[in-house]
């Protein structure tokens, strides 16, 4: 994977190479993915915006494969959660990735965040380029430790809250991927499978930046 896979709109751009710590508050600086909330994702530096981290943004203009790699990663390693399959996925590829130009601002100490991104016009020498995803409706289930099934020895690493077998009750099951058995896992997944993206509780990644713009 190169930055041919997700390149920045043609055009000559003169962005100034400043540093976050180097700034003032109050002042536009370029991100370089090492600031406060950013991880490196499959090569990518990737980010969650707003209060409720309903969103990323990764540096770059990411192709559609590229996009949810970033995100699927952003899921499995800083969250500990697995996407689901489901048409929420494809709609997000669809229309929920958007390719854009913004300006990174150094927050002031009294704001809630470190930083923050104001919409850019491409054309403006210090734009640039990222892409916005939007993950708040994703369905997601918590990953556990790798389990055989007890039925075919396949390994599964998923859980998910659904009912039992015998439609008795509710809990967390491994399903196997290759014959459809169900089994308990050997620990309990910590919570239920949610629609909407909880935030992390990772003192670092807390608000770690917003949009100013919609």
């Amino acid at each position: 994977m190169t930055t041919a896979d997700y390149p920045e709109a043609p055009g000559p751009r003169a962005i100034p190479e400043t540093d976050f710590i180097d700034t003032a508050p109050g002042r536009p600086f370029t991100l370089a993915g090492t600031e406060s909330g950013f991880s490196q994702l499959h090569g990518i530096s990737v980010a969650p915006l707003g209060e409720e981290n309903d969103r990323l943004v990764a540096l770059g203009h990411l192709t559609d494969r590229v996009a949810l790699a970033a995100t699927s990663g952003y899921h499995r390693r800083v969250l500990g959660e697995r996407i689901m399959p489901t048409s929420e996925l494809t709609d997000m590829i669809r229309f929920g990735t958007q390719r854009t130009h913004v300006q990174a601002v150094k927050a002031k100490p009294d704001d809630d965040y470190a930083w923050y991104l104001d919409d850019a016009d491409p054309s403006n020498t210090t734009a640039q380029a990222v892409t916005l995803i939007s993950i708040e409706w994703l369905e997601r289930e918590d990953l556990a430790a790798p389990s055989a099934c007890p039925s075919c020895t396949w390994l599964s690493r998923s859980v998910r809250f659904t009912t039992s077998p015998d439609h008795t009750e509710w809990a967390f099951y491994h399903r196997c991927r290759y014959c459809a058995h169900m089994w308990l896992p050997t620990a309990p997944a910590p919570h239920h499978t949610q629609p909407a993206l909880s935030q992390p509780s990772t003192p670092e990644l807390e608000m770690p930046s917003c949009t100013r713009s919609a």
